[in-house]
């Protein structure tokens, strides 16, 4: 399953809770099952946000992993040696 398929299963079964369906013993395995999937769902969209947040920077010649570059030293505007 990827996460679309896993949203969708949450939904149904959420959406069966809501009806009423099911006995008191089947109940609590549905809402655990309709969570379960959401969870799933989540975690497949940030996998999936990820892997498209490299592959941008990648396409556009960043490199995710090079160390940053040094601030550039402040500039003093009001040093009196200038004038």
């Amino acid at each position: 399953m990827d996460g679309i398929d896993h949203y969708k299963r949450a939904e149904e079964l959420a959406e069966r809770l809501a009806s009423g369906h099911g006995s008191d013993y089947s109940r609590p395995i549905f809402a655990t099952l309709a969570q379960t999937h959401a969870t799933l769902a989540l975690a497949a969209a940030t996998a999936d946000a990820t892997a498209f947040k490299r592959a941008l920077a990648k396409a556009n010649g960043v490199d995710l992993n090079a160390k940053p570059k040094a601030a550039p030293k402040p500039v003093n505007l009001l040093d009196d040696e200038d004038m």
